[in-house]
C-alpha cells in the first residue's frame, strides 16, 4: 500500500486516500452528506484535481468529515489545505459571508460580476417557504421558493437568488417561473453549477414596506439525483420553512434536519403523502436544511 507523505500536496493526499480506500466520489459525497457535510461533486472533484483548494469553515470542517469517511487520523488532510488569496464577499453585521451561506467557496461567487452580491442585506426576511419535488427517479424535479420581505430603506428594488445542485455532471439549473418580480442579470459559474439570478420587483420599495414574491428553479435536461434540501441566511430570519415532496415511487427510509456544523441531527417524519420538513423561527444567521437516505 502506498505510504501518505505529510509534505504531499492537500490535492494529491486526498486523491491517494480516496484511491486507497476504493470509493467513487458520488459514494464519499453520499457518506459525507449523511455526516451533515453538504459538498457537491464538482467541488470534491476540483479539490481532488487541485483546480481548487478548501478554503473557510465550512470547507474546513467538510474535509474533517471526509477524513473520517476514508478512515484517516484527524488533521491527515486538513494539515495540508492551502489558502489561495481570493476576493471574499465580506459578512454583513452579525452574520455570515456569502459562501458560507451557500455552502460553497469564495472562488464559485467570481463568475457573479455584475451582481450586487450584498444587495439583499436592505431586505429583511420575514418569510421563507422553500419546497422541492423529487420525482420517481430520486432527481430533484424543481425548487419552489416564497419569500416574504420588508425593506429596510427606499427604492429597494431586487432580490438576488442563489440556486445550486448538489451533484456535479453537466446538469444546468434555470429559472422556470417568477412570480411579482422579474429576471434580470443572470450570472452562471459552470465549475461549480452555481446559478445566480437578479429578480427585479414589480415596484421599488419604500422604507418598512413588505413584499411577498415566488420563483421556481427546474433543470434543462436531466436533473440530478438530491439528498437534501438546505437554505442559508446571512442576517436573521422570522421564519424558514423547507419541505420536500416524495415520489411515492422513491420515499426515502430516513430523513433528518440540521442546522449549520451542529453534531446533532434529529430524525425526521416523512407523512403518508410523502412529504417531510422542517420549521425554524427566530432563526440566526446560517445553513438550515433536511437531508434523507435512499437506501
Amino acid at each position: 500500500m502506498e505510504a501518505l507523505s505529510a509534505s504531499a500536496p492537500f490535492a494529491e493526499a486526498f486523491d491517494l486516500a480516496i484511491r486507497q480506500r476504493g470509493l467513487s466520489l458520488e459514494a464519499l459525497q453520499r457518506r459525507m452528506a449523511i455526516r451533515g457535510a453538504q459538498v457537491s461533486l464538482a467541488t470534491l472533484s476540483y479539490w481532488r484535481r487541485g483546480r481548487r483548494h478548501p478554503e473557510g469553515h465550512r470547507s474546513l470542517h467538510a474535509v474533517g468529515v471526509a477524513e473520517s469517511c476514508l478512515g484517516l487520523p484527524a488533521d491527515a488532510l486538513t494539515s495540508l489545505v492551502t489558502r489561495p488569496r481570493v476576493r471574499r464577499a465580506e459578512p454583513w453585521p452579525g452574520g455570515v459571508s456569502l459562501a458560507s451561506a451557500l455552502g460553497g467557496e469564495p472562488a464559485d461567487l467570481a463568475a457573479c460580476d455584475g451582481i450586487d452580491l450584498d444587495g439583499n442585506a436592505r431586505l429583511a426576511l420575514v418569510s421563507v417557504h422553500q419546497r422541492a419535488t423529487l420525482g420517481p427517479d430520486r432527481t430533484e424535479r424543481s425548487v419552489r421558493t416564497e419569500l416574504v420581505v420588508t425593506s429596510r430603506a427606499d427604492g429597494v428594488d431586487r432580490w438576488v437568488s442563489f440556486f445550486r445542485p448538489q451533484t456535479g455532471g453537466g446538469h444546468q439549473p434555470v429559472l422556470r417561473s417568477a412570480h411579482c418580480c422579474r429576471p434580470g442579470r443572470v450570472r452562471r459559474d459552470t465549475g461549480s453549477e452555481l446559478l445566480a439570478v437578479e429578480l427585479r420587483f414589480d415596484y421599488p420599495l419604500r422604507a418598512g414596506e413588505t413584499y411577498v414574491f415566488d420563483f421556481e428553479f427546474a433543470y434543462d435536461g436531466t436533473p440530478p439525483e438530491t439528498s437534501y434540501l438546505q437554505f442559508g441566511v446571512r442576517a436573521p430570519a422570522r421564519q424558514i420553512v423547507l419541505q420536500a415532496c416524495f415520489d411515492p415511487a422513491a420515499v426515502p427510509v430516513r430523513c433528518y434536519r440540521y442546522a449549520g456544523e451542529a453534531a446533532s441531527r434529529p430524525e425526521l417524519p416523512v407523512g403518508p403523502s410523502g412529504t417531510s420538513h422542517i420549521a425554524v423561527l427566530d432563526a440566526r444567521p446560517g445553513v438550515y436544511g433536511m437531508c434523507w437516505e435512499w437506501d
